[in-house]
């Protein structure tokens, strides 16, 4: 029974005299913690000074109030919560009497006492989450942030990529089958579950990504570093796959499994309430044990991606078997002479049919491939101009340019050893051969690889940057470059039209520049008279494109010079 209450006060409130909480209320009087003692109907019986600071409650008023009527259990979403709050863990709430401005965002604890009737029955422990004092609990206690760091982290992440024009993934977690779990295990043992749950979630997501517990059985994660689908999709593959392993209880070795849900601003929402609603509708609508986007066509785009990705990792092992390689010619832009080839890679696809470089070229170089491609391309490449040479005539003369990834200069990845190297074991006169190199990658690699493009240049290689015209030319990084020619890539030649002079008078500028360098110039994707006149303002260069010839086999392209001749 309850004794009589003493009217002498600790920290202003009342005191409750029995065995079991006698002595633990004095020492719980000063902690820099808020605490609670109630009864099993959740009547509160006593509390600290500290609890009276974080509800705004007067202490002498709230003995004998509904413990439960002063914390709520919402946050970004209500939904995302269950009313009921859970014992023997630390969860998120909200403490006050239901006033905006009183409100306030704390952690809690819930603890069950053994106790007689009429005894205090429950321990309540609150630690306010923004309090900056030195007794201060971080936001994250188990690797995860709080609801509202979270919630602030979402804010500033979309505000952040609107002004950088980037992409932000939301992805929602759902534990599958929470009902028969439920059933299943006990309150507490379930929870552990759930706490084993967040932290290999922990350990599988990057530190940059932000983590929260939204609920009994939901996660959110926050993904801000530039993201892509399939980032996006990497990532909720790599939190399922986190989950395959048995977890632990006390008896058993229960397989648990998660639902996810993806979201992705700009496209899905462009403000945090409407990108949560996607990622629940996106969730809502995930299979068990799947992920599902909030735009169902990523999904089939994904799909395609997958197969086209383990394809081409298939294709990589037997590349003479996949691969071709085509010829486009370049003509003289003033005599129309093929002076020169390019090479280009093809992939043959069993349904898709014949896929371009654009296609298949980003996916082996995410696979890391694409330096060990570009040296097998040389090889054959070199092979082919060997056979020409026996030939003799027209063949013979040509040079071949071949467009490289940059990664091929790197000696680590090339099969360590360096490509001069690996050009040296042709055992032939290499002045035939060009290597292009997009113009940003160019700049980039110079000033690490300059005894590279020396030695390189010694063989007789010759060096090229490609695709320029993208972005702006940087005309002095330019003219530091150890190139002899700059290919333009076919966005300037689709700009020139009959009606707009404006691109061609900037072709015209570019070509000044290009002669005063000394740098021959490549005008690619002409496909019409106007213009290959226009490449005409090159004091030295070659045009290519399928309106002057169509990429050709080695032996069409013979037919085709002899056609010529």
């Amino acid at each position: 029974m309850v004794d009589e209450k003493d009217e002498s006060t600790q920290g202003g409130a009342e005191v409750v005299h029995h065995p079991t909480v006698r002595w633990p209320m004095l020492a719980a009087s000063g902690t820099a913690a808020g605490i609670v003692l109630l009864d099993e109907s959740y009547r509160i019986l006593w509390a600290n000074e500290r609890f009276g600071v974080l509800s705004g409650w007067p202490l002498d008023d709230v003995v004998g109030y509904a413990g439960k009527e002063l914390v709520y259990r919402q946050a970004l979403k209500p939904s995302w919560f269950t009313t009921e709050l859970r014992a023997g863990a630390w969860q998120h709430v909200q403490l006050g009497d239901g006033e905006a401005e009183s409100v306030r965002g704390v952690l809690m604890a819930e603890t069950h006492l053994a106790s007689r009737r009429d005894e205090a029955a429950i321990l309540w422990t609150f630690v306010d989450l923004r309090d900056e004092t030195p007794h201060r609990f971080h936001a994250s206690l188990d690797g995860m942030v709080s609801i509202w760091v979270f919630e602030d982290r979402l804010q500033h992440a979309l505000a952040r990529a609107a002004r950088r024009d980037r992409q932000v993934g939301l992805l929602l977690f759902r534990l599958d089958d929470r009902e028969a779990l439920g059933e299943r295990f006990a309150g507490t043992c379930l929870e552990g579950l759930q706490q084993q749950v967040g932290r290999r979630l922990v350990q599988t997501l990057d530190v940059e990504d932000s983590l929260t517990r939204l609920g009994q059985d939901h996660w959110g994660v926050l993904v801000e570093q530039p993201v892509s689908p399939e980032d996006l999709q990497m990532v909720a593959l790599s939190c399922q796959e986190a989950m395959e392993a048995p977890f632990r209880t006390a008896s058993t070795a229960p397989l648990l499994t998660l639902s996810v849900g993806i979201a992705v601003y700009p496209q899905d929402g462009d403000t945090s309430e409407l990108l949560i609603k996607s990622a629940e509708t996106a969730l809502s609508r995930a299979p068990p044990a799947s992920h599902a986007f909030f735009d169902p066509s990523l999904e089939a785009i994904l799909a395609q991606r997958l197969a086209l990705r383990e394809f081409v990792q298939g294709a990589l092992l037997q590349p003479a078997l996949h691969f071709r390689i085509v010829y486009q010619p370049r003509l003289d832009i003033h005599d129309s002479r093929c002076r020169d080839v390019e090479a280009q890679l093809r992939l043959r696809h069993p349904e898709w049919g014949e896929l371009l470089p654009s296609d298949f070229l980003p996916v082996v170089a995410e696979m890391g491939q694409a330096a060990w491609l570009d040296q097998w391309a040389i090889e054959r490449v070199a092979a082919q101009r060997a056979a020409w040479q026996d030939m003799g005539g027209e063949l013979a003369t040509l040079g071949v340019s071949l467009d490289v990834d940059a990664t091929t200069l790197d000696q680590a990845v090339a099969g360590r050893r360096p490509l001069d190297v690996m050009l040296r074991r042709l055992s032939m006169d290499l002045s035939w051969l060009c290597l292009e190199l997009e113009e940003r990658a160019f700049i980039a690699q110079a000033a690490e690889h300059t005894h590279l493009f020396r030695r390189l240049t010694a063989l007789g290689v010759r060096l090229a940057v490609s695709h320029a015209g993208q972005e702006p030319v940087d005309i002095m990084r330019l003219a530091g470059l150890p190139a002899s020619r700059v290919t333009f890539g076919s966005r300037v030649a689709a700009a020139i039209h009959r009606d707009d002079t404006s691109a061609a008078r900037g072709l015209e500028a570019l070509a000044r520049c290009l002669e005063t360098l000394q740098l021959e110039g490549v005008v690619t994707g002409v496909t019409s008279e106007v213009q290959w006149q226009v490449a005409g303002c090159l004091a030295a260069g070659l045009a290519q494109g399928d309106g002057l010839c169509e990429p050709l086999e080695a032996e069409a392209l013979a037919a085709w010079l002899a056609a010529r001749a």
